[in-house]
């Protein structure tokens, strides 16, 4: 009785799971200015979100005007003509609400979290922010030093802080993904109130953006309202988008460093890897967790056993997906610069099984419900759905495809591993970065 019991409990959370994902109902249309809209309706969310998210990153910045796409990031927080400065946060923080926004490469997000009575609030702060923004020199004085403030205290102060980026710079080319997102504070010093509102006027217009509306809404009413604050917004010019991405010619395999306030000696292995929309993405996710996941079973902590090896201090695997490209990175805190040829062969080690050896099935199959169990919150959490559907409008192929989370995790199987690992990890494409205690 007891093993029929536990049976059961096992099998009824996927049934919920499946039932939920068929039952989420996304509406979607554009206005004729081309303003993407998704509705999505959740009874059970006593919020809304309301959001607007941009097709425009730190990627898409020119070279010698890095940071712009940040820097609106703040900016657009000012004020509008109809909101005074200052007063935008102090609006929906008084309705009872939250607002934040995030930038990265590929887009920037604005989104506050309101009472769900208070769902056009949301849309008119949002309208206010695309049709009607105030760009100052004044107040691009003010967000220049905050940024600043945000560089030295995110990753300039850290002795790491940076890694990533330089990461990054070693594998893409400056005008794209090699750059820092924050951008460079001397093209910042640089920029005038003409190169903002030049920005601004090519990329935060309704044929670049998808508005979000999530939670305990009334879709016909939402509509009307989406489209009296939103439709009288003037489109802008088509944006030209490259179709591909430049890697740097000729990969700098090794590279040293010598970092100031580091206390070990450090390497960061780095590949290029798959898009986040590639079918091989999943995949990759899988081999990531593999590598460095729960202790149980990861291949770093069952085959190289960290906290016993004399010398690899620390190790674990990340894997990163944009829109256009990857990265698998993997770090190592190790003992002396002599160790680092012993760790790279031991690290290849394990890369090696992934290609050669059938991952076990158990494993497989618990790494398969770490994901599982992540990915199913997202549909039971308007903030992170609103957050996840507009990436997938503006980064994959169709907004729907955001219901094939978890079974495209379901679906991978240890030859698919095999295959991704052979593809992707490859010593030849790999590069490593050694850093040094100054």
């Amino acid at each position: 009785m007891k093993r029929l019991f536990f049976l059961i409990i096992f099998l009824v959370p996927f049934f919920n799971w499946g039932q939920k994902i068929d039952k989420v109902h996304i509406e979607e249309y554009d206005l004729p200015n081309g303003l993407h809209v998704i509705l999505h309706k959740d009874v059970n969310e006593p919020n809304v979100i309301v959001g607007t998210k941009y097709h425009v990153g730190s990627k898409n910045e020119d070279a010698g005007k890095t940071g712009f796409a940040h820097f609106f990031e703040h900016l657009l927080f000012h004020g509008t003509k109809n909101i005074p400065q200052g007063e935008l946060e102090n609006i929906i923080f008084n309705a009872g609400g939250y607002c934040n926004a995030y930038t990265n490469y590929d887009v920037t997000y604005y989104y506050q979290l309101l009472p769900a009575h208070e769902y056009k609030l949301g849309l008119w702060v949002e309208s206010e922010r695309m049709l009607h923004p105030i760009i100052t020199q004044k107040g691009i004085d003010r967000e220049r030093e905050i940024v600043k403030e945000e560089k030295r205290m995110r990753y300039d102060n850290k002795p790491l802080g940076n890694s990533y980026f330089y990461l990054m710079s070693k594998l893409f080319t400056n005008d794209t993904y090699g750059h820092n997102m924050i951008g460079s504070m001397e093209d910042l010093d640089r920029a005038s109130v003409g190169d903002f509102e030049a920005f601004f006027k090519k990329f935060y217009v309704p044929n670049n953006a998808c508005l979000v509306v999530s939670g305990n809404i009334d879709i016909e009413d939402t509509k009307k309202w989406v489209g009296l604050y939103f439709t009288d917004i003037p489109r802008g010019e088509k944006i030209k988008r490259p179709k591909k991405i430049k890697k740097t010619s000729g990969l700098d395999h090794y590279t040293e460093m010598d970092v100031k306030g580091l206390r070990n000696q450090s390497i960061e292995i780095g590949y290029p890897i798959m898009s986040q929309s590639s079918a091989d993405a999943p995949v990759m996710q899988i081999i990531t967790s593999i590598l460095s996941g729960n202790s149980d079973f990861s291949y770093f902590d069952n085959n190289l056993k960290a906290e016993q090896d004399t010398v690899i201090k620390r190790l674990n695997a990340s894997s990163s997906f944009w829109e256009k490209v990857g990265t698998l990175s993997v770090k190592a805190e190790i003992t002396t610069k002599e160790s680092e040829a012993y760790t790279l062969q031991r690290i290849e080690e394990q890369l090696e099984l992934l290609k050669t050896k059938s991952v076990d099935p158990m494993v497989l199959e618990r790494v398969k419900k770490q994901y599982i169990s992540t990915y199913i919150d997202i549909f039971y959490d308007a903030q992170t759905f609103a957050d996840k559907v507009t990436d997938y409008y503006h980064l994959h192929k169709n907004t729907s495809d955001i219901k094939s989370l978890i079974s495209d995790i379901e679906k991978v199987t240890s030859s698919d591993i095999q295959r991704v690992a052979k593809k992707y990890l490859n010593i030849n494409n790999r590069i490593v970065i050694s850093y040094h205690p100054e």
